[in-house]
């Protein structure tokens, strides 16, 4: 269970998770780490016929994205929209796909909005409402794209010390239903090096992190972090993080 979001001691919970060819790679330069990622993602070209990346318009994935951009710039990206993300969001994918020329980009969602109709017979935020609710909105759109568009890798950006069961994880993981393999090219960053990345390459970031969130998802389960000393996904909340297990094992990267 979690039951603290203090930064200090919830990352050194992550780190301790850490497979050992992971934690390893902690403590490498910045530019060591983006020549690491590089070799992940030509490693995983040369193993894989069909990749795609996933965007969310985070700036994990935007890092990922730009990194991914320098080794295969015809990569096809794409976002899940679960129609509950905010409009600061929406607005900064479409300029990314424009400005960054993103020529195959997929964008899915599910066939209804179900929300509201989930929160009447489960509440809001509730364990069953936030498995449910993610289940369908997102995780099974995403892995029914896999799936239709054949690919036989699947690039997120996912990082270690975000969460305790993301810290488990290695560079290559086996999926099923559809049977693909999840690609981790930055889960040995921590947040210093994405930061530290966006001002190398002077990215633009999603407007949101400027008004005090640290981790994106549906407005319904994101709230702003403004505690310098709780952990980035303090503002998800601890049902989400206490349920991270059951979404993974749906899909949920």
């Amino acid at each position: 269970m979690i039951e603290s979001f203090d930064k200090e001691k919830r990352t050194k919970n992550c780190e301790d998770l850490m497979l050992p060819e992971v934690r390893e790679l902690l403590d490498l330069s910045l530019d060591e780490k983006i020549e690491k990622s590089k070799e992940i993602m030509k490693e995983a070209m040369t193993k894989y016929k069909h990749i795609g990346l996933g965007f969310s318009g985070g700036t994990d994935s935007l890092v990922l994205l730009h990194l991914m951009l320098q080794v295969k710039p015809d990569i096809e990206t794409v976002f899940v929209d679960t129609q509950h993300d905010l409009p600061e969001t929406y607005n900064f994918i479409e300029q990314i796909r424009r400005e960054w020329h993103l020529v195959n980009h997929t964008a899915v969602m599910a066939n209804e909005n179900k929300m509201q109709k989930i929160a009447d017979r489960f509440g809001m935020k509730t364990p069953e409402f936030t498995e449910i609710c993610c289940g369908y909105h997102k995780i099974a759109p995403m892995m029914k794209t896999i799936g239709d568009l054949k690919f036989d890798a699947f690039f997120v950006g996912l990082r270690g010390v975000e969460h305790e069961e993301r810290a488990k994880e290695t560079f290559f993981s086996q999926r099923k239903e559809p049977a693909h393999i999840r690609v981790h090219p930055i889960v040995f960053w921590r947040s210093k090096d994405i930061l530290d990345y966006v001002k190398k390459f002077n990215l633009k970031v999603n407007p949101l992190y400027a008004q005090g969130f640290t981790s994106l998802g549906c407005y319904v389960c994101t709230d702003k972090n403004t505690d310098p000393n709780a952990h980035e996904r303090a503002g998800r909340g601890v049902t989400r993080e206490n349920i991270m297990k059951r979404l993974r094992d749906l899909g949920y990267t």
